[in-house]
């Protein structure tokens, strides 16, 4: 049997996972993107890594929360099947707040307590919290813990996937500028291409072709900050935002929080460095010492309601608007995309899958 011939467009995150299991599943296939294999440029590269679903969960659907309690328990096996990919935390995250903003706190509880109650939550006082994080024990008199939740370091996943795809020989085009994406087809450079199946992962290069998806900028920065030894993933609660603080090896961390609704990319306003560095600071006094190695902004793509879409009509799968979640959700995304391809097209392997798919993401044309 001839192979079923795929062109994926778009190689962040969603569309290296994809290619890498088809290719895997005896699909040949064909990966496509505008930019280099870094990323640069994608909101994949631009991300924390959290894995906080329920950390989240006062400003994310239910349904995100819980797909992404489902892929906090498949990303150790997606990352097992790569060579290489070295920082997996499931430690837990904690949550803090300043005396004046302890209400935030009180509210997260009561939701929590509300919607997820099996969500193991403990609340930390000073000496409990100096015993998992000694030096957010200085600032804070207590803290709210979450167990089961983790993080990721996205660039190293990033990197590991590029370096499998290239072991595995995957044909990669870059420099790649497709449009008018259709059913079977689409348009490469000017030249129309054709395919037994398309997968669009263009992410906010869709703009214009999926009806309400948009841009949302975020912006972190990447710091170095040898003064400060937190190891779990922490959030601060404040009434404007929730700024977060995800620590990466060798006292490297990623700090984030601003969301705004525009396309625009370049870099940061003084107003939200400000933010953003005297939150940091306000966590930790060891951060006022930290190096600035990269300011980061991106736009990620979300339709109109903040869920992500899985589209199907014969030859062609869009895959998009997955806002900030994209690492949260990505594993369950992956599983769905592959039973939905599967039931199409003659199925040269099995796919192992965890049996969870929300059917209210599909839709089928």
């Amino acid at each position: 049997m001839d192979k079923i011939n795929i062109a994926i467009i778009g190689s962040g995150l969603m569309g290296r996972l994809l290619a890498l299991y088809l290719h895997r599943a005896g699909y040949a296939i064909e990966l496509f993107d505008k930019s280099d294999k870094r990323g640069t440029g994608s909101a994949a590269r631009a991300a924390g890594g959290l894995l906080t679903p329920l950390s989240e969960s006062l400003i994310a659907e239910p349904e995100i929360v819980n797909m992404g309690l489902v892929s906090l328990g498949l990303w150790p096996k997606i990352l097992a099947n790569l060579d290489g990919f070295t920082f997996f935390q499931q430690q837990g995250s904690l949550i803090v707040s300043h005396e004046q903003d302890k209400g935030e706190q009180q509210r997260f509880v009561r939701h929590l307590n509300k919607h997820w109650q099996n969500s193991e939550l403990t609340t930390l006082d000073r000496q409990q919290l100096k015993t998992l994080e000694p030096e957010l024990a200085q600032r804070f008199s207590s803290a709210l813990y979450l167990p089961n939740e983790g993080q990721l370091g996205n660039r190293k996943l990033l990197s590991a996937l590029t370096r499998q795809l290239e072991q595995e020989h995957i044909n990669w085009q870059l420099g790649a500028e497709v449009s008018q994406v259709k059913a079977h087809q689409f348009c490469l450079n000017g030249c129309v291409k054709t395919a037994d199946l398309v997968i669009d992962c263009r992410g906010t290069g869709a703009i214009g072709e999926l009806p309400q998806l948009r841009a949302v900028r975020g912006e972190l920065f990447q710091l170095l900050a040898p003064e400060v030894n937190i190891t779990r993933p922490v959030r601060l609660m404040h009434p404007r935002y929730n700024l977060y603080i995800a620590p990466k090896p060798h006292h490297h961390y990623v700090v984030g929080a601003t969301e705004i609704e525009s396309n625009d990319s370049s870099e940061m306003t003084v107003r939200s460095a400000l933010e953003l560095l005297s939150a940091a600071y306000s966590v930790h006094s060891g951060f006022a010492e930290a190096k600035i190695l990269e300011q980061v902004s991106a736009c990620r793509p979300a339709f109109s309601d903040n869920k992500p879409r899985i589209k199907w009509q014969a030859g062609l799968l869009q895959i998009n608007g997955l806002y900030r979640h994209g690492f949260l959700l990505a594993p369950v995304l992956l599983e769905h995309a592959l039973f939905v391809i599967s039931q199409q097209y003659p199925r040269l392997t099995d796919f192992t899958l965890s049996q969870y798919f929300a059917g209210l993401l599909t839709e089928v044309t």
